[in-house]
């Protein structure tokens, strides 16, 4: 009976866990501003796995000078308030681990070994 509940237990903590997955996967799909002043970069997360970084708007508008690499969700943590992402993103020169705590649908902050910064979701016309 108690290996019963153990297996109930872990089947629905999986299911909990993947629909956290899918809808974070949902949500992050699109194009999203970096918030630092100078450069006005900006990130696009593709359904398909693929990224891609333009280092300023104009290369985002011309949709040009672009580093292209691959992003995965590796990890969720559970918060008290609110859970933390964890995704990686593979592009040269090396593969790059942020946290991502979502701050409401157009806002995430995102934490690097370099610090933290805002992204803004570009609203598409």
């Amino acid at each position: 009976m108690r290996f019963l509940l153990v297996v109930f237990s872990a089947i629905c903590l999986t299911g909990c866990m993947n629909q956290k997955s899918r809808q974070f996967k949902n949500y992050l799909i699109g194009d999203w501003r970096i918030e630092n002043p100078t450069l006005q970069s900006v990130i696009r997360f593709e359904e398909s796995g693929k990224t891609t970084y333009f280092m300023n708007r104009y290369s985002y508008q011309l949709d040009s000078l672009a580093q292209i690499g691959k992003w995965s969700l590796d990890e969720i943590r559970k918060g008290k308030y609110t859970d933390t992402f964890i995704v990686s993103i593979d592009k040269q020169p090396q593969k790059t681990i942020f946290q991502f705590i979502t701050i409401d649908k157009d806002k995430i902050k995102v934490i690097d070994e370099q610090g933290q910064t805002f992204f803004t979701r570009i609203q598409k016309n």
